[in-house]
């Protein structure tokens, strides 16, 4: 809807901004036709600027905030808005941003197929922008770039800055991606990547270290695992820079995860190695309990059991050396699952039964929910489904108290485990479509492939191959985007059980497929 709203500012931003001259000129001067991009980091200071603007601007201004819900062409929205507007009608483009991490719009190509339109408006054109999109768009839209009448930059003051800084740094807990929908995640790459541009050009420091790493972290539970590992690359040179040793420490440990998601667990552990060596350098021995952890997982994943229960007995000794019960029951529950997978499931049981205590001890609630989980599994592998059901039940429940989507999608996809076992499919599709809804909301591609290639299974044991094809289809077509090691593996078995050779069979598929 066109708005002109005549505000006062509290501030006079015309001496603040020397800028914000030009472009009040730039916009009173053109006549028809003109595109600028004002470079903007945040909303607060985008709205004082506009604010500022309608006091001046002697032109209506129609405002378009872009919503990533309707799925209209930013073109088709401007035809509606200027249909009632007059001749001289300044528009104001607003939040592009947040159409940009939508998979299946491709948001800067369509400013290039589409910016006929913008010339035939016969408009002024203002794109608000935070400095990320503006680079995208100049690497990825070029001729759109070139085809701007004036470009305009504004940054915040540095007590602004600091206080952003504080802010966001504070809300970004370390466990704060666990408790995120989707949209959510989505609105906070964009915050911080606002943030980072902010600090473009200072010097290195924790907080920016800190920032790139929660970013990664954003970008590892989506499972677009390039970009996580660019955001901890950053991070480790960042810390590598001002000689922080804990911080190198800690992002050397988040690249090992991203390597073993992707199934390269010779360099996961090479990395593990180095952080393994600078725990002990700063003599931290929580830290160094938890990589001998991570490095138990690295073999583990490798089939070498002997090997990884050698370095989980050396981070046992750590955890009762200081006292950690965290570390502890997280080491016991690693310790059980080398034992359940080497068929010995009571040895298993009786490490489990001693963490759950700990974990309850400590109020680790999302350490019992994980220990609850995997006894469970324990009674699922001996048959005791009824069991295994009361133990995925409770899990359930807490994850839901907790705010745990990724737990619960989990959990629910693991319950629709035991009904299959039971040959209540019906029952278990149920489950992983709620399984399906909440890893999707969240972004969980690894787990979305995960419940994909089991409701497929549904699907075949009801009789309709064409359907469990298709569902296989889409868990492939994931586990190859984000290079998801675990899923390639599974679908190269299942393709091979089918007749098919290997992964080449999906690949096969895929292109004889027409896309949906």
């Amino acid at each position: 809807m066109a708005s002109i709203v005549v505000e006062s500012p509290a501030t006079d931003n015309f001496a603040l901004f020397p800028e914000l001259k030009h472009l009040l000129r730039a916009l009173q001067m053109c006549q028809g036709f003109g595109l600028y991009f004002v470079r903007c980091n945040t909303v607060s200071l985008r709205n004082e600027l506009v604010a500022t603007l309608k006091t001046k601007l002697n032109k209506p201004i129609i405002e378009l905030p872009l919503n990533p819900e309707n799925d209209i062409f930013i073109d088709a929205q401007m035809t509606e808005l200027l249909a009632d507007a007059s001749d001289d009608a300044v528009v104001f483009i607003y939040d592009l941003e947040k159409l940009f991490y939508l998979k299946d719009r491709y948001v800067i190509q369509e400013l290039n197929w589409r910016r006929g339109f913008y010339g035939r408006s016969n408009h002024p054109i203002v794109f608000w922008l935070p400095e990320f999109l503006l680079t995208e768009i100049v690497n990825n839209a070029p001729d759109f770039a070139d085809w701007r009448s004036g470009l305009y930059e504004f940054s915040l003051s540095q007590s602004e800055r600091l206080d952003l800084m504080d802010s966001t740094w504070q809300s970004a807990n370390e466990n704060f991606v666990e408790q995120l929908s989707l949209g959510e995640k989505q609105r906070w790459i964009v915050n911080i990547q606002n943030l980072l541009a902010e600090l473009a050009g200072q010097e290195p420091s924790k907080i920016k270290d800190g920032l790139l790493d929660r970013l990664g972290q954003l970008y590892e539970s989506l499972g677009d695992y390039d970009q996580a590992l660019s955001c901890y690359q950053q991070a480790l040179q960042i810390s590598q820079d001002i000689g922080d040793k804990q911080g190198m420490g800690i992002t050397l440990n988040n690249i090992s995860q991203i390597y073993q998601a992707k199934g390269d667990y010779d360099t996961a552990l090479h990395y593990l190695t180095q952080t393994l060596e600078i725990d002990r350098e700063l003599g931290n021995k929580k830290d160094d309990g938890a990589t001998l952890n991570n490095i138990s997982l690295i073999y583990s994943a490798k089939g070498n059991y002997d090997t990884a229960l050698q370095y989980l007995t050396q981070a046992m000794q750590i955890s009762r050396d200081i006292g950690d019960k965290r570390g502890e029951g997280v080491t016991l529950n690693n310790i059980s699952q080398i034992y359940q997978a080497k068929g010995d499931y009571g040895t298993a049981l009786q490490y489990l039964t001693q963490s759950l205590q700990i974990c309850k001890d400590s109020g680790n609630k999302a350490g019992v929910s994980a220990t609850l989980n995997n006894i469970s599994q324990i009674y699922q592998a001996i048959g005791g489904y009824d069991i295994a059901l009361q133990y995925l039940t409770q899990t359930l429940q807490i994850t839901q108290e907790i705010g745990d989507k990724r737990g619960e999608g989990t959990t629910l996809n693991n319950i629709s485990q035991i009904h299959q076992a039971k040959g209540d499919y019906d029952t278990a599709l149920q489950y992983l479509t709620q399984a399906l809804h909440i890893r999707q909301d969240i972004g969980d591609k690894p787990g979305e492939c995960t419940t994909l290639f089991n409701i497929g299974y549904i699907h075949r044991q009801h009789n309709d191959p064409h359907q469990a094809q298709s569902t296989w289809l889409k868990a492939y077509h994931i586990a190859k985007q984000i290079g998801l090691a675990e899923g390639l593996q599974k679908l190269d078995k299942l393709a091979k059980d089918l007749g098919g050779e290997g992964l080449a069979y999906w690949e096969a598929l895929s292109q004889s497929t027409p896309k949906a």
